[in-house]
């Protein structure tokens, strides 16, 4: 299913699964818009540079084309790489602009989401009334259960290492408020 990739993790790949499952699925999923973090410390940041669709390029400021070299996995997620050819960035008039003064690599790169068409396409419904109203419900409902959890079941950092630890603790934690909501009911 994915070419392979450079950096092995030990996070499973299911997790970063998740949009191309839902919509494979047929389940509409409400995603509220994350801004992008660019960390680079070079003047010019992501938004300097244009996205070609049909040719699944970037174009830098210069005119010059970053290529896909295939898929980078990190704790965050699936990541296209684009990368600028190393000569062209040799002899760029922005070569100080657009690479920091500690880039060892010699090219810019760039990281773009595995599942930016399957996002895309949902986020272009964010006006609509129904998405709204999702973002509504997931308000209340998920976001004030995260907290009841967070502040009332030490959710806020966990205990044991791993994935399945985490998990467990996770389910744990909602048992437990779901019995006290149960609790509750029969009052």
């Amino acid at each position: 299913m994915f070419p392979p990739f450079r950096r092995s993790q030990r996070t499973p790949l299911t997790i970063f699964l998740w949009p191309i499952v839902l919509e494979e699925q047929g389940i509409s999923f409400y995603v509220r818009p994350q801004p992008s973090a660019d960390r680079t410390k070079a003047e010019f940041k992501r938004d300097a540079f244009s996205y070609d669709a049909e040719n699944d390029v970037y174009q830098c400021p210069n005119g010059k084309e970053l290529r896909v070299r295939g898929l980078y996995r990190s704790a965050s997620g699936v990541y296209w790489e684009y990368w600028a050819d190393r000569e062209d960035c040799r002899s760029c008039p922005f070569r100080e602009k657009c690479l920091s003064e500690n880039d060892q690599r010699g090219a810019r790169r760039l990281l773009d989401t595995y599942f930016r068409p399957t996002v895309r396409r949902h986020l272009a419904r964010q006006n609509e009334p129904d998405y709204l109203d999702a973002l509504r419900k997931r308000q209340v409902w998920c976001e004030g259960t995260f907290a009841a959890q967070k502040w009332g079941h030490n959710l806020t950092r966990v205990l044991r290492r791993g994935l399945e630890a985490a998990e467990d603790h996770c389910l744990l934690s909602a048992t437990a408020l779901n019995l006290k909501r149960m609790i509750r009911c029969m009052g």
